[in-house]
């Protein structure tokens, strides 16, 4: 159900300053994406790494999205079979948000115990 891949989220007041730092530390830049005139970047220690930050704009976020950037940072799991999953955890009983199509991934999110807010992408 869940795999290996493993992207943290950061919000940052600038999302190129921030890729810059994390780049500085060894860290590779795998995109630079620039998405409803905010950009996005994701890095990994090595290209092949499993474990990925995903850095998004933290004004972009709030004024555009119902999440909380705060606290920080959020875990974004990934999984070989979204769809499959969304019905395993529902069927547990667990709190998820609709599951959405974007581009050729799918994406939900889902609430723990605590009211913090996970989300799952892939296939």
């Amino acid at each position: 159900m869940f795999n290996n891949q493993v992207k943290v989220i950061l919000y940052a007041q600038d999302v190129k300053k921030a890729s810059e730092f994390w780049q500085t530390l060894g860290f590779v830049e795998i995109s630079l994406d620039k998405i409803d005139g905010s950009f996005v970047a994701e890095l990994a220690i090595t290209e092949t790494s499993d474990t990925h930050l995903v850095i998004y704009d933290r004004q972009f976020v709030e004024s555009n999205s119902g999440e909380s950037v705060d606290p920080s940072p959020a875990l974004i799991f990934s999984s070989d079979d979204v769809v499959e999953l969304y019905k395993s955890l529902k069927e547990k009983g667990v709190q998820v948000g609709e599951i959405a199509q974007i581009g050729e991934e799918f994406v939900f999110n889902f609430i723990d115990a605590d009211g913090n807010y996970f989300v799952v992408s892939g296939q």
